[in-house]
């Protein structure tokens, strides 16, 4: 029997999971003191009454509170903006409800009120001081199923005039609480939920593949995985409306914020970084393009290498997605490609030309790119032919 290796914990967030937790929120609110920050994406929350409804809440409860619209991937200029504005009032908790890019934001911000000078100076590769760890406690309340960013203790922040998505990271950054509520994901387009469900795929694929990987994300990465296989092709076909499957999908979501977390990631991220750096591609669509190509060359490389280990890793996803018995690792690694293959094709995401990328950007996104903690590291030519195949 093989010994269990070790691994470190950085830390979680209090996580309320369930349908109708969103209705709890002010309670949990409420102990963070009395000067709430809340940060929301688009009109969707308040078309929906809900958010007339938190407010309510904390009117009643005496929470005072200010609200903020964000839209888009974070930058470094809006969360400069907003910091500066609230460093000069008591802000006591900052709550963000929304998808990953508001949650990030909600995340820097937070941070940022605890820290002098622009977001810039922290991020990493990019700035020169090192985050304090210091932050405003922070409340994450995801609308949409995909990044896992209320389980995650970094924020991305965008500056394509620079060509860049970096993370401001530090253990501290994880929210103080996540409040998933699988109803508040029910108005997501399909677009949405196609986009956001196989950024969480492939979150739990890499790191359950990944080098860094342990018994305590293995554990969780596979019996979420099999949930997301359950519930991604009906919410985007014909039972949009099933909380049961948005249950399972949120909770696959957070799962994988848990495990990125703490096993890494491998080259479909480690590519889709630097293409979301470059162009305007919502970073689910250019992992769930990456998805598929990524994984045909990592497991062809596995195959020639004789990596057994990472074979076997592929291996039991494969048996997840299929109800045959008795076949060798490498008949599951192909059948985990080929419904890969299916997922993909019938969610129809466009080609990443449809934002702006041509062929004479390959070489700059490749040259930007990287493994991560790929079992197989892709050169530079084969992340070449992979980004052909998707334009």
């Amino acid at each position: 029997m093989e010994p269990i290796s070790a691994f470190y914990i950085a830390g979680l967030p209090r996580i309320f999971f369930g349908t109708g937790t969103f209705s709890g929120l002010h309670k949990i609110i409420q102990p963070y003191g009395h000067d709430a920050l809340i940060i929301t994406g688009g009109e969707s929350l308040k078309k929906s009454g809900r958010l007339d409804a938190l407010t309510l809440q904390l009117d009643q409860g005496k929470i005072r509170y200010r609200t903020v619209s964000v839209r888009g991937e974070p930058t470094a200029k809006s969360i400069d903006t907003i910091a500066s504005e609230f460093r000069k009032t008591p802000v006591s908790v900052v709550v963000a409800i929304g998808g990953g890019s508001v949650l990030d934001c909600g995340k820097a911000v937070a941070a940022m009120l605890a820290e002098t000078g622009s977001v810039c100076d922290y991020l990493e590769d990019v700035g020169d001081r090192k985050p304090s760890g210091a932050k405003v406690p922070f409340i994450a309340v995801p609308t949409t199923a995909g990044t896992g960013s209320e389980a995650t203790k970094n924020a991305v922040v965008c500056d394509r005039s620079k060509s860049y998505k970096k993370s401001l990271r530090h253990d501290a950054y994880m929210p103080d609480a996540a409040v998933v509520d699988p109803e508040l994901t029910l108005g997501a387009p399909r677009q949405i939920t196609a986009a956001c469900g196989l950024d969480a795929v492939a979150q739990l694929i890499e790191s359950y593949t990944s080098t860094r990987a342990n018994v305590f994300t293995d554990s969780l990465a596979l019996k979420a995985l099999l949930l997301a296989s359950e519930s991604l092709l009906p919410l985007c076909l014909d039972r949009k409306n099933d909380i049961s499957l948005r249950g399972k999908m949120s909770y696959a979501a957070l799962i994988s914020g848990i495990t990125l977390s703490h096993a890494g990631l491998g080259a479909v991220h480690g590519m889709a970084g630097p293409l979301g750096g470059l162009f305007p591609v919502p970073h689910g669509v250019a992992c769930g393009k990456l998805l598929h190509p990524v994984m045909s060359l990592v497991i062809k490389k596995i195959i020639d290498e004789n990596n057994i280990a990472a074979q076997k890793r592929f291996a039991d996803i494969g048996r997840l997605l299929t109800v045959e018995a008795g076949g060798e690792d490498v008949f599951y690694c192909r059948h985990f490609l080929d419904v890969l293959h299916t997922w993909t094709q019938t969610l129809e995401l466009p080609q990443l030309s449809c934002f702006g990328m041509t062929a004479a950007d390959i070489e700059k996104i490749s040259s930007l790119a990287d493994s991560k903690n790929s079992p197989a590291v892709l050169s530079r030519e084969e992340m070449n032919m992979i980004l052909e195949s998707v334009l």
